[in-house]
């Protein structure tokens, strides 16, 4: 089953001048910052830090905290190297502007246009729709989310050989979806982006972007191959668990591959401020309106998040906008952010696989000291319940916990991050190890603490296939299934297996499924509603900014597979109408 992967997710939000500084000066920000960091770093396991604050358009705060490399004592300063992951997109987006600047690449072109070493596979899409400025985007429908190509790393398959599947098993880069229909985030694009840009300029990618994109901002310390330079200045990447991992390398450098340091990306951010009043001197490559229109989304507004060509947007109101990007790679994650209309910014770099606790952290104090506001949940910031388990797990052993889990669920709940992935993480940790049985031990916990959510008895149920657990394994499998009908895997499992997935959705009668249709309003909160059909034996539910399936596991009780909740229908004759509940929220049917 894939692994939860967290990631630092790239938060996006933008606010005017006049909001600025509305609740403490430059001088308690950067200390309260100064104060903070350090203390994450040790709530998350996560080694080292690099920080980097733009305030009215100056650098007015570098500094890096903790350890490059713990084992030998190195901390982190302002030249040590970091992978940013997908922050490469957003650079290596510059070299395709550079050429669109030149007149070599047309940005409504097809991207074929430039390809002679590989092409698109047949789909029943029109590759000819598949533009530059649409794999920029994210709107191309192309495929593969992530970029990693895995060990071992000192044999990486040509650019052409990932791109047609030999990558870890990600899989080919194909259309998947009407180019030009929707945003979907593919790292696969940035692939072909990478040889376009090789095509067109006859260069290496990595050498065509250090001559003309890196060097010229004076990103001398950053580079897109990892030679011996590159990685003696380097921190070392550990992962979620404070504990040493691969440095990994990548074919697809444009969707990952970039390493910089602090000083290099604070540089970059600098260069992205197209306002600024001496932008040429930060930035000699490319001119102010092309970062201007990088910066504008391609597609209309889906909710917050928007996306330009390498550069997310997040607009909130009407002239509230910042841009930049995230990256996670395993072992380090990064971000930044810049508001051109103030000239601010921020930059954050960290080599621990849970430093997106500290991107996220980051990001809400920095929105709170422009605005006064919060970022709700974002900002909620706790340490993960499976860092408390692996340090007690050993400190202690695995004795009795099961009952230390639901002890600290039940005294403690507000203390640490519950979430169903956390534990699911840790499972996955032990049995990378080879500890089988720890591995067990934790998703069995996990399965009781989420009897609804499909993931965990997926998990479980491969652990227990490891274990040799066939019979066992498959009740899980099926459990997971029933769950939700769309878990692939689990089907695939299973009829590997020689078992049937037929009838495993719990039948309820159709006539009872249509009397359950309609639009439901909430009762504390009728803004709130949801449209409720019947699609298929599931029902298929809308509101303002969702779509989700309910799956039956009784007349009335029905699961989300996304989050594993458990949704109710009260039927009884005292109500004329359904009304549906969700945890504590209440709706009425009310056509």
């Amino acid at each position: 089953m894939a692994k939860n992967l967290l990631f630092c997710f790239a938060l996006l939000v933008s606010y005017t001048l006049s909001a600025q500084k509305a609740y403490k000066s430059t001088e308690q920000f950067l200390e309260e910052i100064d104060q903070k960091i350090p203390q994450l770093l040790h709530d998350f396991s996560v080694p080292g830090a690099a920080i980097a604050i733009i305030e009215d358009g100056e650098i007015v705060w570098q500094k890096g905290y903790g350890f490059a490399d713990v084992e030998k004592g190195v901390r982190v300063n302002a030249k040590t190297g970091f992978n940013i992951g997908s922050i490469s997109k957003s650079v290596a987006a510059w070299g395709v502007m550079k050429l669109v600047l030149e007149g070599k690449i047309e940005l409504d072109a097809p991207a074929e246009k430039y390809l002679t070493r590989w092409h698109f596979p047949k789909s029943d899409f029109d590759s000819e729709q598949v533009t530059i400025r649409r794999l920029l985007s994210h709107t191309a429908g192309t495929s593969l989310h992530s970029v990693s190509a895995g060990p071992p790393y000192d044999n990486l398959p040509t650019l052409e050989e990932w791109l047609n599947g030999n990558n870890d098993g990600l899989g080919r880069v194909e259309i998947l979806l009407e180019p030009g229909s929707r945003y979907k985030y593919s790292g696969g694009g940035y692939g072909v982006l990478q040889l376009v840009i090789e095509e067109v300029s006859g260069q290496t990618f990595e050498d065509y972007m250090q001559t003309q994109i890196l060097n010229p901002l004076g990103m001398t310390n950053s580079s897109y191959k990892i030679d011996d330079k590159i990685r003696a200045a380097s921190a070392s990447p550990y992962d979620k668990y404070g504990e040493p991992t691969d440095f990994e390398l990548f074919t697809a450098q444009a969707g990952a591959g970039l390493h910089t340091t602090l000083e290099d990306l604070t540089r970059y951010a600098m260069a992205s401020l197209y306002l600024h009043k001496d932008y040429a001197t930060y930035n000699p490559v490319l001119p102010p309106d092309i970062i201007r229109q990088m910066m504008e989304p391609v597609l209309p507004d889906n909710g917050h998040w928007l996306y330009g060509m390498g550069y997310q947007t997040e607009q909130r109101g009407t002239s509230f906008v910042f841009s930049g990007h995230g990256g996670s790679n395993t072992g380090w994650q990064a971000n930044f952010r810049v508001d051109p209309a103030s000239n601010d910014g921020f930059v954050v770099l960290t080599n621990g696989g849970a430093g997106y606790s500290i991107c996220n952290q980051m990001m809400c104090d920095w929105v709170r000291w422009k605005t006064g506001e919060t970022l709700g949940s974002w900002c909620e910031t706790k340490p993960t319940i499976a860092h408390k388990m692996k340090q007690i797990i050993d400190r202690t052993g695995m004795d009795g916990l099961n009952a230390i889990y639901t002890n600290l669920k039940k005294n403690q709940p507000n203390s640490f991050d519950f979430s169903e992935g956390q534990l699911n993480d840790l499972g996955y940790y032990y049995m990378g190890k080879g500890e089988l049985e720890k591995a067990l031990t934790i998703f069995k916990i996990n399965v009781d603490a989420f009897p609804y959510a499909f993931n965990v008895y997926d998990s479980y149920g491969e652990a227990l296939l490891a274990q040799g657990a066939r019979e066992e394994a498959i009740e899980h499998y099926k459990q997971s299934v029933r769950l939700n009908p769309e878990n692939e895997n689990g089907i695939n499992v299973l009829k590997g297996l020689g078992e049937s997935t037929e009838n495993l959705l719990y039948q309820v009668p159709l006539e009872h499924l249509n009397s359950l249709e309609g639009v439901y309003i909430g009762v504390h909160d009728e803004s709130w509603r949801i449209r409720v059909e019947v699609n298929g034996g599931v029902l298929a539910c809308e509101d303002k900014y969702y779509q989700f399936t309910l799956v039956p596991i009784g007349d009335d009780r029905f699961v989300n597979p996304r989050f594993g909740a458990l949704w109710r229908f009260d039927t009884s004759d005292e109500h004329s109408n359904p009304m549906m509940l969700f945890g504590k929220y209440k709706f009425r049917k009310v056509k």
